[in-house]
């Protein structure tokens, strides 16, 4: 099987997550409460745009968020880390593969430490089964960059949809038909980063100016200089009217087509 990656979705640390769906509604987003993820003592809320999604995450059981490790829930323990330093901000993104374990092997083989496959499932309020594999990066890339973590659904993009459609899960922006185009990172080491990056979803670099891009699809991981060495910012197209929605560290960019 050929390994085939796409951008699945982003994570987002906060720290109140009513207050944050709330925000982010009102100015026209669709953010649903999700589940619970009693092993982490977390939970989290969802946007679709596409299959493309925003996930907020916060801590929800504090005594079980203190009580698992690093290894193999890199992703998850920064989150629990931001909420109890009182951040809200983007952790990483998630990688999807129809290849987990060939995937998992050429990180392996690139040098980087990763985590154990690890299956999941759970039920939808409505009775469906979604079943999931994924693993994490165990570390930091360069400069202390969160690496990101990787996921395989247990049914093809197109299933996924339609059953997403059907379920209203995938619905209508009052904002508009927006779908995410860029993450912006911002890293001391532009050049080096993208090359990491890279190397890691099997894409080529380009320059644009003193920035460099990665491609994934139909969709850009840009790298500018700046210091913080993080996601820095989404930019999405197909709004009706451009609007910078901000919350603590977290940007959003909604662009109105031209």
């Amino acid at each position: 099987m050929t390994e085939t990656l796409n951008w699945d979705h982003t994570v987002a640390d906060v720290t109140d997550l009513p207050a944050a769906i709330d925000y982010f509604n009102s100015k026209g987003l669709k953010f649903i409460a999700g589940e619970k993820h009693e092993a982490w003592g977390t939970e989290d809320a969802r946007d679709y745009f596409g299959l493309n999604y925003l996930e907020l995450i916060t801590v929800a059981n504090p005594e079980r968020a203190h009580s698992f490790t690093y290894e193999n829930n890199s992703s998850i323990f920064t989150a629990v880390e931001d909420y109890f330093n009182g951040l809200q901000r983007f952790t990483t993104i998630a990688i999807r593969t129809n290849d987990i374990a060939a995937t998992r092997q050429r990180l392996q083989e690139l040098g980087l430490e990763v985590g154990e496959i690890i299956n999941g499932e759970r039920l939808t309020p409505t009775g469906n089964l979604i079943q999931w594999q994924m693993f994490c990066v165990n570390g930091e890339l360069a400069h202390y960059l969160p690496a990101p973590f990787f996921i395989q659904w247990g049914r093809d993009d197109d299933s996924r949809r339609e059953s997403l459609k059907s379920q209203g899960i995938i619905k209508f922006h009052p904002a508009g038909e927006l779908f995410v185009k860029r993450a912006i990172f911002h890293v001391t080491d532009p050049q080096e980063a993208a090359k990491q990056w890279s190397a890691i979803l099997q894409s080529e670099v380009t320059r644009e100016g003193k920035d460099f891009i990665v491609r994934l699809g139909d969709k850009e991981l840009k790298f500018e200089h700046g210091d913080e060495n993080r996601l820095f910012k989404l930019i999405y197209h197909g709004a009706k009217e451009s609007q910078q929605l901000r919350l603590g560290q977290i940007r959003l960019d909604l662009e109105k087509e031209k």
